[in-house]
């Protein structure tokens, strides 16, 4: 009786909220020509990911590529 009732509640709820498929963020490294920062805004490379923001660490400022 109990998984009927869950059943029927797990119908009802997806027709009112969307599903959504989660995936992994994709993340790399990115080359950017300033970075706040980095000291007088010198060119850096960060780590990066989709939806989450970059991280710039201090050895990172000055690098050319990544």
């Amino acid at each position: 009786m109990l998984k009927n009732l869950e059943n029927i509640g797990a119908r009802l709820l997806e027709r009112f909220v969307p599903s959504i498929e989660a995936s992994a963020a994709q993340c790399g490294c990115k080359w950017f020509r300033e970075c706040w920062q980095c000291p007088r805004n010198q060119q850096c490379k960060a780590y990066c990911c989709d939806g989450q923001g970059c991280v710039v660490r201090s050895t990172w400022c000055g690098a050319r590529s990544c």
